[in-house]
């Protein structure tokens, strides 16, 4: 049987992340560090493992869109305004201070001054991807320097589409710039007011049906549709995907899906966005670094000390604590994918020559690679930033010494009902519209979710309850559950429900701790079991 060569880039992909991502994380550096040392290794420019790398940058890029997705779905109307005009206008003077600083020294150079701008424009902008994932990872994308990079991240999405109307007018007539600016501007509006409409009236009312089945796969692919539908939409009025992701994630935020949603999209993300991060170490060409090193240097550095020092500046500028403004600026001071882009579009418009493009390429790939080196220093180097990281803010406070009721058909229900004349706060997860209804009928905080997946527990407050029940109808989901929970919280206290003698014993075996056979009383014994015990260790 023959197997394709794609095939075989798969495998390596994998094998080189499976790998190098412990690796990085052994030695206490980023994951992202990991994924871009592995594409360098096997990419064309080294052991020529994996050759296609503009082939596999095209699926990559869809690891941002779902990645600005999920950040959308932690961030509802009401949070994106309490972000402040201050945090936008940081956007704001970044990307046009950074632009005046960088034209004037291509024009200084020697560039004529339509290549300067593009120029300028493509080194402005940083990597939303690498920024948002740097973090995700430290726990820090709702912290107050958090909150301020994300700001600026998105103002920066949003120009991706009227730059690169300026990038290609540029190379045309100069007077139709005006003109062509309104046009993309009106066709923007006319995208993100279509998507809001749409969104509101069309796809929220459609996950209700689906859900009170629990149709998992067709909910899948409802928000893959999702994802990828209003990210084309905002290509196409020259915007950019992960923009039009963004929007669609900030729709299903205050929404009871959206702990699912998040669920289901997270392996898309997780796989596609670690290959993004693979195409940029594949773009390192050590030869070509080496024979251009003196210009490249210049470039790289000279662009990592401009950008932290505009962004620290304006951020000091606008009453932002000096540490957090200049960690704020590290984390920007790289240049990110979108300046391909408008490189790509100026050499298509003769605007800039191939081989200067090819080197600016390289300097914005050596950029996003510094940037998680620059984050980690700038923890290191200032200690009012590790004591911020624990500063959140969140849209309600987290439980605690709550009971996570997993299942709330009627024996889930008449336990929550127990616990809470007890004087315990039950939360609930279920994957079915009508028993999540029945729950919040009753005055219940029920989330909308798959119990078995990690993402849905976090929400639930899990890692902070003093137990589980678990309250399954199906005995098979009911172990696949309860041995999951034991393997990610091994200290937490399970109680589960089972049918008879052979699913209590597959229960305990599993890592139950206390299991009610279904013709014992299950909701006397469940709930029973939670206060006659000795309170269980929390989950850690």
């Amino acid at each position: 049987m023959d197997h394709p060569s794609y095939l075989a880039d798969v495998l390596i992909f994998l094998l080189a992340a499976v790998v190098a991502v412990p690796l990085f994380r052994r030695l206490g550096l980023a994951a992202v560090l990991g994924y871009i040392g592995a594409g360098a290794v096997i990419g064309p420019h080294a052991f020529g493992l994996v050759e296609r790398i503009d082939s596999a940058r095209a699926l990559a890029e869809f690891g941002v869109v779902f990645l600005l997705f999920t950040v959308g779905l932690e961030l509802p109307l009401d949070r994106l305004r309490a972000l402040g005009g201050g945090k936008f206008a940081l956007g704001l003077l970044q990307v046009l201070l950074t632009m005046v600083v960088f034209s004037g020294a291509g024009i200084a150079f020697g560039l004529p001054p339509q290549a300067a701008v593009v120029v300028a424009a493509a080194l402005a902008l940083s990597s939303t991807a690498m920024v948002l994932q740097l973090l995700a990872e430290r726990g820090e994308l709702t912290s107050q320097a958090g909150r301020s990079a994300f700001a600026v991240l998105l103002v920066q999405d949003i120009a991706v589409g009227p730059l690169l109307v300026i990038t290609l007018v540029l190379g045309g007539a100069p007077e139709a710039v005006a003109e062509a600016l309104f046009w993309s501007v009106l066709k923007a509006l006319a995208a993100v007011i279509g998507i809001l409409a749409v969104g509101r009236w069309v796809v929220r009312p459609i996950y209700g049906p689906l859900s009170e089945g629990g149709q998992i796969e067709t909910f899948t692919a409802l928000t893959l549709l999702i994802v990828l539908a209003t990210g084309l939409a905002t290509e196409l009025a020259g915007l950019s995907m992960a923009f039009g992701a963004f929007l669609a994630g900030m729709l299903l935020a205050d929404t009871r899906h959206r702990h699912q949603v998040a669920a289901v999209i997270q392996p898309f993300r997780g796989l596609l966005l670690g290959l993004f991060f693979m195409t940029v170490g594949m773009a390192i060409d050590a030869g070509g670094v080496v024979s251009r090193a003196g210009a490249l240097g210049a470039i790289v550095v000279g662009l990592l000390i401009v950008k932290t020092a505009v962004a620290a500046a304006i951020g000091a500028a606008l009453g932002m604590p000096r540490g957090r403004a200049i960690y704020v600026g590290l984390l920007l001071a790289g240049s990110g994918e979108f300046g391909f882009v408008l490189l790509g579009a100026a050499v298509g418009r003769s605007l800039l020559d191939s081989p200067d493009a090819q080197l600016l390429g390289m300097a914005i790939t050596l950029s996003m690679a510094a940037t998680p080196l620059l984050a980690f220093a700038g923890r290191r180097a200032l200690p009012d930033i590790a004591q911020e990281s624990g500063e959140r803010v969140e849209a309600a406070g987290p439980h605690s010494d709550h009971v996570v009721v997993a299942g709330r058909g009627r024996a889930g229900r008449e336990c929550a009902a127990q616990l809470r004349e007890a004087g315990r706060l039950p939360v609930g997860i279920d994957i079915h519209a009508d028993n999540i209804t029945a729950g919040r009928r009753l005055g219940f905080e029920v989330f909308h979710g798959d119990a078995a997946r990690p993402e849905v527990l976090e929400a639930a407050g899990v890692e902070n309850a003093s137990a589980v029940i678990v309250a399954f109808n199906d005995p098979r989901r009911a172990v696949t559950i309860v041995g999951q929970l034991r393997y990610i919280f091994p200290r937490l206290r399970i109680v589960a429900r089972a049918h008879d003698e052979h699913w209590a014993e597959e229960l305990r075996r599993v890592g139950a701790d206390t299991v009610a056979v279904e013709m014992q009383g299950v909701a006397d014994t469940l709930a029973g079991s939670i206060d006659d015990a000795e309170p269980g260790p929390k989950a850690g």
